[in-house]
């Protein structure tokens, strides 16, 4: 079951709502309720109806459906490119199949023409009553730097003057740094443990440990509430998983063996802890994030 299914199933059962209620309400078949429960979304006819069911759930057990949609992007079905390719093409079809919308393209075309005619014939017009010449004022009073005022002489030449450039003073940036791409600082030093940061790979941070026979991690809920889960490795079972919350569960101790897979809800609720050494959840942007803890062997004197 994915963590987005839980949330909604959650957010159903604290409604006292069934199933069979919200196919009602949305009209969306009971088999694919149960596939967005469960985290099946391949059950679903398509990227576009997967994201439309979702969010027909969501507003019908009165969660946002824009939050939902945002908060779990990344366990979103992602959108197939021939899809995207099809979705195109029919679009190109249906262009060229209706000639009502050609024709206003030809209308406006041709009317634009029609006007630019009519323009350039008053102007053919201007210049023949006015003779050969036509002062063309400056707009506005303003000239462009490093332009040249033509002005008449007395032999029917012209004299130029050049209008000095005026300095410009150079414009500083101060740069920003952009708080979303700062890495996690490693995890803080407490008691005989050491957890060091290693590396990142999207929402993926990955850890080292050295300290300890096993790995003990400790959550504790700062604010809100935030789901996690706790297993030896990714994509083995949950030994721990569940929802903290401010005012009700709000900590929990999982012992591990040589290796942690731990995803967090929203990192930056909680305060995370492995062997007694703190890890700093606090700038990591990802919702869901996940982490990996590794136990390095001592090395030999």
């Amino acid at each position: 079951m994915s963590e987005l299914g839980q949330v909604l199933q959650r957010a159903r059962e604290e409604k006292g709502i069934t199933l069979d209620d919200i196919q009602r309400i949305t009209k969306i078949q009971r088999r694919y309720l149960e596939a967005i429960e469960r985290g099946h979304f391949h059950v679903l006819p398509g990227h576009f109806y997967a994201r439309a069911f979702i969010k027909s759930y969501a507003e019908a057990v009165g969660l946002d459906p824009n939050h939902i949609l945002t908060h779990f992007q990344a366990d979103l079905p992602a959108q197939p490119p021939t899809e995207q390719v099809e979705r195109l093409r029919r679009r190109r079809v249906a262009s060229a199949n209706n000639p009502l919308q050609a024709g206003r393209w030809v209308t406006k075309t041709l009317l634009v023409l029609f006007i630019a005619l009519i323009i350039g014939v008053i102007y053919i017009a201007a210049v023949n009553n006015n003779g050969n010449t036509i002062t063309q004022p400056v707009p506005s009073g303003t000239v462009n730097p490093g332009a040249e005022i033509v002005t008449p002489g007395n032999g029917g030449g012209a004299t130029t003057s050049p209008i000095a450039q005026q300095p410009q003073p150079p414009s500083t940036v101060t740069p920003t740094p952009d708080p979303g791409t700062t890495t996690p600082e490693p995890g803080e030093v407490a008691s005989s443990a050491t957890i060091t940061f290693e590396s990142q790979q999207g929402s993926m941070y990955n850890y080292s440990l050295q300290g300890g026979e096993k790995i003990t991690v400790h959550l504790k809920v700062k604010e809100d509430r935030s789901w996690f889960g706790v297993s030896e490795g990714k994509g083995k079972k949950y030994v721990e998983e569940g929802e903290l919350r401010k005012g009700a569960k709000e900590e929990i101790t999982v012992e591990l063996k040589k290796s942690a897979y731990v995803r967090l809800g929203k990192p930056t609720a909680l305060e995370l802890t492995v062997n007694g050494a703190a890890v700093d959840t606090s700038k990591m942007k990802f919702m869901p994030s996940n982490l990996t803890i590794k136990m390095k062997e001592a090395t030999a004197q």
